[in-house]
């Protein structure tokens, strides 16, 4: 990808993948732009999304269809982002205790819930792997073998499935606005639910859903920041010093991690320079589109743009290659309009963690928010730094396009004295 993306700037070009046998990738403003305008019945993120998760075969009984935006999406985008200042507390009382029962471990909370949703994700990242090496006509066989699902959707039934039959018990005879009704995501879910997935099964597949695209995203760019700052610790005092300030002048709150313009750089650059991927604004074509350069893109075909390429490019960022913590906060400062345009929840053509247009990631301001609440909160609290020897960012591991932060890497971390 590093080699076409030198070769064929601001254009197009494609790469056999061990996955699949060809995606075409795009690099430049203007494929971007063609990308992010284009009407869903043409390019497609679910079905781009569905296919290299492996959703019709990992999760047959629960796939919402070709083409189908899943309605949880709808929830986070609307229902869950505008909860979150009425919800900070409740987040910082769970954050607080997280890092109880991490640093070091000690008894939590329900920790039989917590190891459900812990265990879902990394065989839900390994099944959609594995799914993808298999032949197509076994791949429903398979499928069904190593659903990632099934197993977590029974457990949770147990522990949370009376609290979903007791609610639609409840909309059945008193309405869907009935008093003291909850303000949760259960809730969220029924309102919008089509009749035929108001049922126990789906809630819970549902919510194995967001815990998955939620959990795996935000860890990635934490552990990195993690790293960076155990790698680059002149950073520590200034962002404890924008902590302490902003939490002592607005307490824990949403204010306050808006006013944290430090904080939202330092995790914004690394997540430019690792991320979660080598692509970004992944679309399955539904039919033939032609580019503004002239080039057709064939139904069928999967298309994306080269992000890490573009994350190093000196035409877009000075010195790319460099970790600049403050990079974003300068921008912000010395550019005009920068203020709006360099937070990390904004969407622009050369930084693509969160993708680009309609189908850019919904939950971005959530987790933005809870991102820094949580980075806030370990740098106010603990002191971390790498163990003897070790002096650089370790290395992570691919598979496809897809990246994660070393399993087996080693943190130092220690309540702050």
């Amino acid at each position: 990808m590093a080699e076409g993306y030198r070769k064929y700037p601001g254009s197009l070009f494609k790469v056999k993948l061990l996955t699949r046998d060809w995606m075409v990738l795009g690099s430049g403003h203007q494929i971007v732009e063609d990308i992010r305008k284009a009407t869903v019945d043409q390019l497609s993120f679910s079905e781009a999304a569905s296919e290299s998760l492996g959703s019709k075969y990992l999760i047959s009984r629960y796939y919402d269809g070709p083409n189908k935006i899943p309605y949880h999406f709808d929830v986070v985008r609307n229902s869950l982002t505008r909860s979150f200042s009425g919800r900070f507390t409740d987040i910082q009382d769970e954050i607080q205790a997280s890092a109880t029962d991490n640093f070091p471990q000690s008894e939590g909370r329900n920790e039989r819930y917590l190891r459900i949703l812990k265990d879902s994700v990394p065989r839900r990242a390994m099944a959609a792997n594995l799914i993808q090496l298999v032949p197509v006509v076994l791949k429903p066989i398979v499928g069904k073998m190593i659903s990632p699902f099934s197993r977590p959707i029974e457990e949770l039934d147990q522990l949370i499935g009376p609290m979903i039959r007791e609610r639609l018990q409840q909309e059945e005879t008193l309405g869907p606005t009935w008093q003291d009704r909850p303000k949760d995501l259960i809730s969220w879910l029924l309102d919008i639910a089509p009749e035929e997935k108001r049922n126990v099964g789906d809630i819970l597949f549902r919510l194995l859903s967001l815990n998955f695209v939620s959990v795996h995203t935000s860890a990635t760019v934490l552990t990195n920041a993690m790293f960076d700052l155990a790698e680059n610790l002149h950073y520590l005092t200034p962002l404890r010093e924008e902590v302490e300030e902003m939490v002592g002048s607005y307490g824990w709150t949403k204010e306050a991690m808006n006013r944290m313009r430090k904080l939202d750089s330092f995790l914004k650059e690394s997540g430019r320079l690792r991320g979660i991927g080598s692509t970004s604004m992944s679309r399955k074509v539904l039919k033939d589109v032609s580019l503004s350069e002239g080039t057709v893109l064939p139904a069928g075909c999967l298309v994306s743009v080269v992000a890490g390429g573009m994350h190093y490019d000196p035409e877009l960022y000075n010195n790319p290659q460099k970790f600049d913590g403050f990079r974003f906060l300068n921008l912000r400062q010395t550019e005009e309009g920068g203020e709006l345009k360099y937070q990390m929840v904004s969407l622009d053509h050369k930084y693509l963690l969160f993708g680009h247009g309609r189908s850019a990631c919904p939950g971005r301001f959530f987790a933005v928010n809870e991102m820094k609440a949580i980075f806030a909160h370990i740098i106010l609290n603990y002191d971390i730094k790498f163990p003897d020897g070790v002096t650089s960012h370790p290395e992570g591991r691919w598979f496809a396009t897809s990246y994660t932060p070393s399993p087996s890497a080693r943190l130092m971390i220690r309540k702050r004295r």
